[in-house]
């Protein structure tokens, strides 16, 4: 098993849903083709490319929820996820890590 193939696994242990964090987006490609080319791997919840207000791009990076762990792994399965001629650079998305004394609001006292 290749070393990002082992790296996703252990993320998608430990991050509780199904979200591929993915960098490098080409300029040319939209949500729209990230979604399609994710597509083959299972059902596509959502897809989030967020554009940057002031330039009017995107930058470069989204998420792509899917609907399934299995449909996670099998994403991070295959080494190359290329679109317009740009290898993507896909992991799962990592649990949000609180530190010092930040709290969750679940650990809040109301």
């Amino acid at each position: 098993m290749a070393a990002s193939a082992v790296r996703g696994a252990m993320a998608l242990r430990t991050t509780g849903r199904p979200v591929a964090f993915v960098r490098k987006i080409p300029w040319t490609a939209a949500s729209s083709e990230l979604r399609e080319h994710f597509a083959q791997f299972g059902h596509i919840r959502k897809c989030t490319v967020p554009f940057d207000k002031e330039t009017g791009f995107h930058r470069g990076m989204g998420w792509v929820h899917f609907s399934s762990e299995e449909e996670l792994h099998n994403v991070l399965q295959q080494e190359n996820h290329v679109i317009d001629g740009v290898k993507l650079h896909v992991q799962a998305q990592r649990r949000k890590v609180l530190q010092g004394d930040q709290t969750s609001d679940e650990e809040k006292d109301f």
